[in-house]
């Protein structure tokens, strides 16, 4: 931070809890090497309330001027802080974490995010469990954390829990958060069988995997609470959904594929059939598609609340299959289809013999990403755009030539050329 001749200091005019926020940003060994400009620097790294600490893989722990590092700036630390961040590859010993968060705990800690690949399994401090400040909780890594002397934890303010690639028993976490608002839940669940039930949750994100060992019924019991606004869910398990209803949420997201179970999927879009923004991905579109009779589709709900329709499509789309959804997407306003893969057929599809209700009531917008120069996506593209009686806005994003595209899917239509953005 050179400053040369008379030149004002950019930092000079700005006040304190200011440079704090700045420096906040940075990791805490970084923010920390500016206490050597001035006494007033010295004094602002004593008020800085996030701390952000990386270790990476040394071969010797105990001697690590790092690790000491860490020591040194939370143990002479007295006034409360915000957050804890620890990011570890082998670079501390589980001792360590133990007795740093045991610091925090002590300095009433909002947010503690650990990110750790340990040797050992890291053994937290009970009183975390139990300390009413805490109000986020983020655990990453190939480790087990386990709570000392306690088999069960209660987080009494605790209101953001993440878990990823953890291994652990979940029931602790999921009986032990009574005022838990998000959840997000990455991992291969050694217990495959589990309930999630939070009565203030408004953020549910399950990314599931199930661990070759585990045994037993695999199910998954979701008690959605009237406060859930948005639910995500990625799954390639054998899990079954044992119960979702009375979702009224804003927004779903799914990421399925549990061929050939298609009862699951049904149970699961039955379960969210209320909802307002829907998002499909090209594995879930595939999964569908793989139904040996489109007419099967008839056991989809009618999502009666669907406003907004997002789906990738991969090249083994079934383009009827999708009809067979707007059919059941009566106020569907609008609609997103982007294209993940470069096609090498044409895989054809038929013109229903039925118009879907909200082509001719309540479409209003139409967006093709990544729209290829073939006959069915140019037809399937045009059946939208000319049978939706009340559209007034279409953005087509080509892989080929735009113009003789935008030709292509306005010849024979009464659409204005206007309408068409491409």
């Amino acid at each position: 931070m050179a400053i040369s001749g008379d030149e004002p200091d950019a930092f000079h005019n700005l006040l304190d809890d200011l440079v704090c926020h700045i420096l906040s940003f940075l990791p805490t060994k970084m923010a920390y090497r500016t206490c050597v400009l001035s006494k007033r620097w010295a004094l602002i790294c004593t008020k800085i309330l996030d701390f952000h600490f990386i270790l990476p893989k040394i071969s010797n722990p105990i001697s690590s001027r790092q690790i000491h590092s860490v020591y040194a700036v939370l143990f002479r630390r007295e006034n409360h802080i915000r957050k804890l961040r620890l990011e570890s590859n082998h670079g501390c010993q589980p001792s360590d974490v133990y007795q740093w968060i045991l610091k925090a705990s002590d300095l009433k800690i909002k947010e503690l995010h650990l990110d750790l690949n340990l040797v050992q399994p890291t053994f937290l401090p009970l009183k975390l469990s139990t300390l009413e400040s805490l109000v986020v909780l983020k655990l990453t890594g190939n480790i087990q954390p386990k709570f000392s002397y306690c088999s069960e934890v209660y987080f009494p303010s605790l209101k953001i829990l993440h878990l990823r690639f953890l291994g652990l028993n979940l029931l602790p976490f999921l009986s032990g958060c009574p005022r838990l608002e998000e959840f997000l839940l990455h991992d291969v669940l050694v217990n495959p069988s589990i309930k999630i039930s939070f009565p203030l949750l408004k953020r549910l994100q399950l990314v599931l995997d199930i661990s070759p060992d585990a045994s037993g019924d695999k199910t998954l019991q979701i008690i959605v609470p009237s406060s859930l606004k948005v639910l995500d869910i990625v799954d390639f398990t054998p899990i079954k959904y044992e119960s979702l209803d009375f979702f009224n949420g804003d927004l779903a997201a799914l990421i399925i594929n549990k061929y050939p179970d298609f009862d699951s999927l049904y149970e699961l879009l039955k379960g969210i059939s209320k909802v307002k923004s829907l998002y499909l991905s090209d594995e879930t579109i595939l999964f569908l598609s793989m139904e040996d009779n489109v007419e099967k589709l008839s056991r989809l709900p009618t999502f009666s609340n669907l406003l907004n329709l997002e789906v990738d499509i991969s090249e083994n789309c079934n383009w009827n299959m999708l009809l067979s959804f707007l059919q059941k997407a009566p106020k569907l306003k609008n609609l997103v289809i982007e294209n993940c893969f470069e096609r090498t057929k044409d895989a054809g599809w038929e013109v229903p013999s039925e118009i879907p209700t909200c082509l001719t009531t309540s479409l209003i917008r139409f967006e093709f990403i990544g729209i290829q120069d073939m006959k069915t996506e140019l037809d399937f593209t045009r059946y939208i755009i000319n049978e939706s009686s009340k559209l007034e806005k279409v953005k087509i994003f080509p892989q080929g030539n735009k113009e003789r595209m935008k030709r292509s899917l306005l010849k024979g239509s009464k659409k204005s050329p206007a309408l068409l953005l491409v």
